[in-house]
């Protein structure tokens, strides 16, 4: 074993923490592995130039977001994913939905220790392995678009409700069940009194179509507006109950989302739809597939794509990409590194 560590000396924990934190990693991961501050994506990718062929783990200090970066620039670098390395996302992010699945369990620090102690004894952590989404197309101004992904929020719902979950201090259950509040709370005063709403209206915000052209395994969907638009490659968990894509629990599944159904219908389903991850409707389309085709109708599309905002899109097709390995780490959770 032979560890690669990441770290993001401006991710928000990072920048609040006390002390040099690549360093305490450096110290800690010794002998068994390089550690790496990367502070933009040029510098990520010289560096993942370097580790990528050498490492037998490429450690991301922090979360989903984190894991996305690695294995995208992992694919540039290295063209077999048999070749790529195991990937060990820490639970150090804001959504940490993908290390949930593959079973990591521990603070970020834990991990790190845990995975030091295991290149020590050559005993590698066991392994799962992970499906992936992924994308192709094309931006407003004719590049071609591309990334691999466990979960995409093309429009609709899942879209805007990642503007106002990022907008609170702390990403857990509580900061969903504010959403779902606030939402609620402003739906109903809409409805109620309208002359009355003195702020701005989430629900107004959550609700709003997104305007496109979808085509699922061949067959059109028929609307061009979409409350739903989604697609995902592994079920995901955020905030603790909150589920999503449960279509895809089992490997080689995709599941996609997209259709259309009145807010109010929305408003009665959020709170059993985010557990159970679906949507019932006439217009809705909830279903397993191999190819989802979005098209853009009147302005381009600003997917988050793994709880990353990428704008300017007018196309996507969403398939089945690459399984990724990661590494199944449990570590206890209050393992500290010393300083």
């Amino acid at each position: 074993m032979y560890l690669g560590v990441i770290v993001n000396p401006k991710a928000r924990k990072n920048l609040a923490a006390r002390g040099d934190r690549a360093a305490d990693l450096r110290r800690v991961v010794g002998r068994w592995g390089e550690v790496h501050e990367t502070a933009s994506i040029d510098e990520l990718r010289k560096t993942i130039e370097q580790l990528a062929p050498q490492v037998s783990h490429l450690v991301g200090d922090g979360g989903d977001g984190a894991l996305h970066w690695l294995i995208n620039e992992t694919e540039q670098r290295v063209a077999d994913p048999e070749h790529w390395p195991t990937f060990v996302p820490t639970n150090g992010g804001s959504v940490n939905a993908v290390a949930r699945k593959a079973g990591i369990r521990g603070s970020a620090d834990a991990i790190v220790r845990a995975l030091t102690a295991a290149a020590e004894k050559n005993r590698p952590p066991p392994e799962v392995f992970l499906d992936t989404l992924q994308l192709d197309g094309e931006t407003a101004d004719g590049a071609a678009f591309h990334r691999l992904c466990f979960g995409l929020a093309a429009g609709g719902v899942g879209n805007r409700f990642y503007d106002k979950y990022y907008a609170n201090p702390d990403h857990g259950r509580a900061a969903v069940a504010r959403v779902i509040g606030r939402t609620f709370g402003d739906y109903i005063g809409n409805k109620v009194a309208p002359s009355r709403m003195h702020r701005p209206n989430w629900a107004t915000h959550l609700f709003a179509p997104t305007h496109a052209r979808v085509v699922i395994d061949g067959e059109e969907v028929p609307t061009r507006t979409h409350r739903l638009l989604h697609a995902g490659a592994i079920d995901l968990r955020i905030g603790g109950p909150f589920r999503l894509f449960p279509k895809a629990a089992q490997a080689g599944l995709l599941h996609f989302q997209a259709g259309e159904t009145r807010p109010s219908k929305i408003v009665v389903q959020l709170p059993a739809a985010l557990t159970s991850g679906s949507v019932r409707g006439r217009g809705v389309r909830d279903v397993n597939g191999r190819e989802m085709i979005i098209e853009a109708d009147d302005e381009p599309l600003s997917p988050i794509i793994d709880g990353e905002r990428f704008d300017g899109i007018v196309k996507l097709v969403a398939h089945a990409g690459p399984r990724i390995r990661v590494a199944h780490v449990s570590a206890p959770w209050r393992i500290a590194i010393p300083t």
